[in-house]
């Protein structure tokens, strides 16, 4: 029971490792006696904060102080158990007080929807701060993206009367999923039978798999059309002799993607460069958090994860700002856990 305990304590902490917040506990009234023969939970917790309260009684204690409102700064909302948290309920709460809302990690999602004034509004790529007239909006260089998802998402927003045109930045470095991806993902799940990852099927994983495999086509190459082009057919032709039976019209994708990369590109810049003048502007910056924490490729469930990491480091990585910069880091938990996709749930 000890050891199991002490596992415990460590999963907690990694825990709060993984979204950068602390573990408080709460001091005993002096004369208190704590036994530490008690393996349960509560005695655990007691032998904890006599401890804490003996080096406070050293070195005096710090109060934690919240972040005065509407101060500039990065807040930003993750997941903190297995998915279906309740995020988009949060961030769209918190969406109306902030000037920049941005995506930093995976793709085009099972997502979320929000309802205004009788109006639903279902967000699976686009930051929901989006129906903040005030708001800019980025995607990040750590996202992948589906860009006829992407500009379906967009036009559906203008349908239902909301003007996005000039507050929504593409990243020029975010990284492309084309259908070819989508299809190897939906096979690669199928060969899997009962022993399935439980993805979406929207080609999140294939698209990060050619990214690290350094042959992916990235969102700014559309500004540069023959480069683009050299681009897509070997990265079409990699997948069609890896995958066998997999077929690609690439004449007809690439007719696509020749008619809408003005609109594309249109939206594209250097967000790593927006973000941080933004910041530097004192601009109140959102991040939403997609997944969650045990979904993380590197901190969850593996192999039953998503591809990219839910977790605090992604903002990081996929935004392009300072550690330094970070503000309030806020996890989102409900009262019991359920999970997204297949595998253990402990």
């Amino acid at each position: 029971l000890r050891s199991s305990a002490t596992t415990n304590a460590f999963m907690a902490g990694a825990a709060a490792a993984l979204t950068g917040s602390a573990f408080v506990a709460t001091s005993q009234p002096q004369g208190a006696t704590t036994s530490c023969d008690d393996n349960t939970v509560v005695g655990m917790l007691q032998g904890i904060s006599k401890k804490i309260a003996n080096i406070e009684s050293v070195i005096g204690s710090v109060e934690a102080k919240a972040p005065p409102a509407k101060r500039a700064g990065i807040d930003i909302v993750l997941g903190a158990q297995w998915g279906d948290e309740g995020k988009g309920k949060l961030v769209d709460i918190l969406s109306q007080e902030y000037d920049v809302c941005a995506r930093v990690a995976g793709g085009s999602n099972a997502g979320h929807t929000i309802v205004v004034n009788g109006v639903k509004y279902k967000f699976h790529l686009l930051p929901s701060g989006v129906l903040n007239k005030e708001a800019s909006c980025v995607i990040g260089n750590g996202v992948v993206v589906h860009i006829p998802s992407f500009l379906s998402e967009l036009d559906g927003l203008e349908a239902s009367g909301i003007d996005y045109k000039g507050r929504v930045f593409l990243s020029d470095r975010a990284h492309l999923v084309f259908d070819f991806h989508q299809a190897v993902d939906g096979a690669l799940e199928m060969r899997l039978g009962r022993n399935k990852i439980g993805t979406t099927k929207k080609g999140i994983g294939p698209a990060y798999a050619s990214k690290i495999s350094r042959n992916g086509v990235r969102v700014g190459d559309l500004k540069d059309w023959d480069y683009f082009e050299e681009r897509f057919r070997a990265l079409a032709e990699h997948h069609m002799r890896s995958f066998e039976g997999l077929e690609i019209d690439v004449e007809a994708e690439l007719a696509f993607y020749k008619t809408v990369a003005d609109r594309v590109t249109g939206m594209t810049v250097d967000t790593i460069d927006y973000t941080n003048k933004k910041y530097k502007e004192g601009k109140r910056i959102l991040v939403e958090g997609a997944n969650a924490t045990m979904l993380d490729i590197d901190f969850g469930t593996y192999p039953f994860v998503t591809s990219s990491n839910p977790s605090i480091g992604s903002v990081l990585t996929g935004l392009g700002v300072s550690p330094r910069k970070l503000r309030g880091i806020f996890g989102t938990v409900k009262a019991y856990c359920t999970r997204v996709g297949e595998g253990p749930f402990p």
